[in-house]
């Protein structure tokens, strides 16, 4: 005799299609590969735009180093103002979601983050190509 647990009992009295849809994903190998494919596939994307983003952040920190020592000052006080608070949101211990829950936690840092290096990414390109002729 097995027990159920409170939690089963709630998710298939109150999530009655999602119970028989993960019952066929359990029931089902190719159902099971697919899903688990698709999640693969997704989290190589998310994994190669981390590591797009990881660079331009470097880029970033750079340009707001040099702009610091008064070695490059062809920005503008707004885009170092918009780096520097969006990078301190994203190291603060504190987050409109708590990178803590799982999935949806690091959700806000990586669309600050997109939303960051869109914004700053004509400063950080012609940044960059300072850099080159030094």
């Amino acid at each position: 005799m097995s027990k159920t647990s409170f939690l089963d009992k709630f998710i298939q009295r109150y999530y009655p299609e999602t119970t028989e849809r993960v019952q066929a994903l359990m029931a089902s190998s190719a159902l099971l590969e697919n899903l688990l494919k698709r999640i693969y596939d997704s989290l190589e994307f998310t994994v190669q735009k981390y590591a797009d983003n990881f660079e331009r952040i470097k880029d970033l920190l750079r340009l707001i180093d040099a702009w610091r020592l008064k070695k490059y000052n062809d920005v503008s006080l707004t885009s170092i103002f918009i780096g520097i608070s969006a990078l301190v949101y994203i190291v603060s211990p504190i987050d409109a979601l708590p990178d803590f829950i799982p999935f949806i936690g690091g959700l806000d840092d990586v669309l600050l983050l997109g939303i960051l290096l869109k914004t700053l990414d004509k400063e950080i390109e012609k940044f960059v190509e300072w850099e080159k002729g030094q």
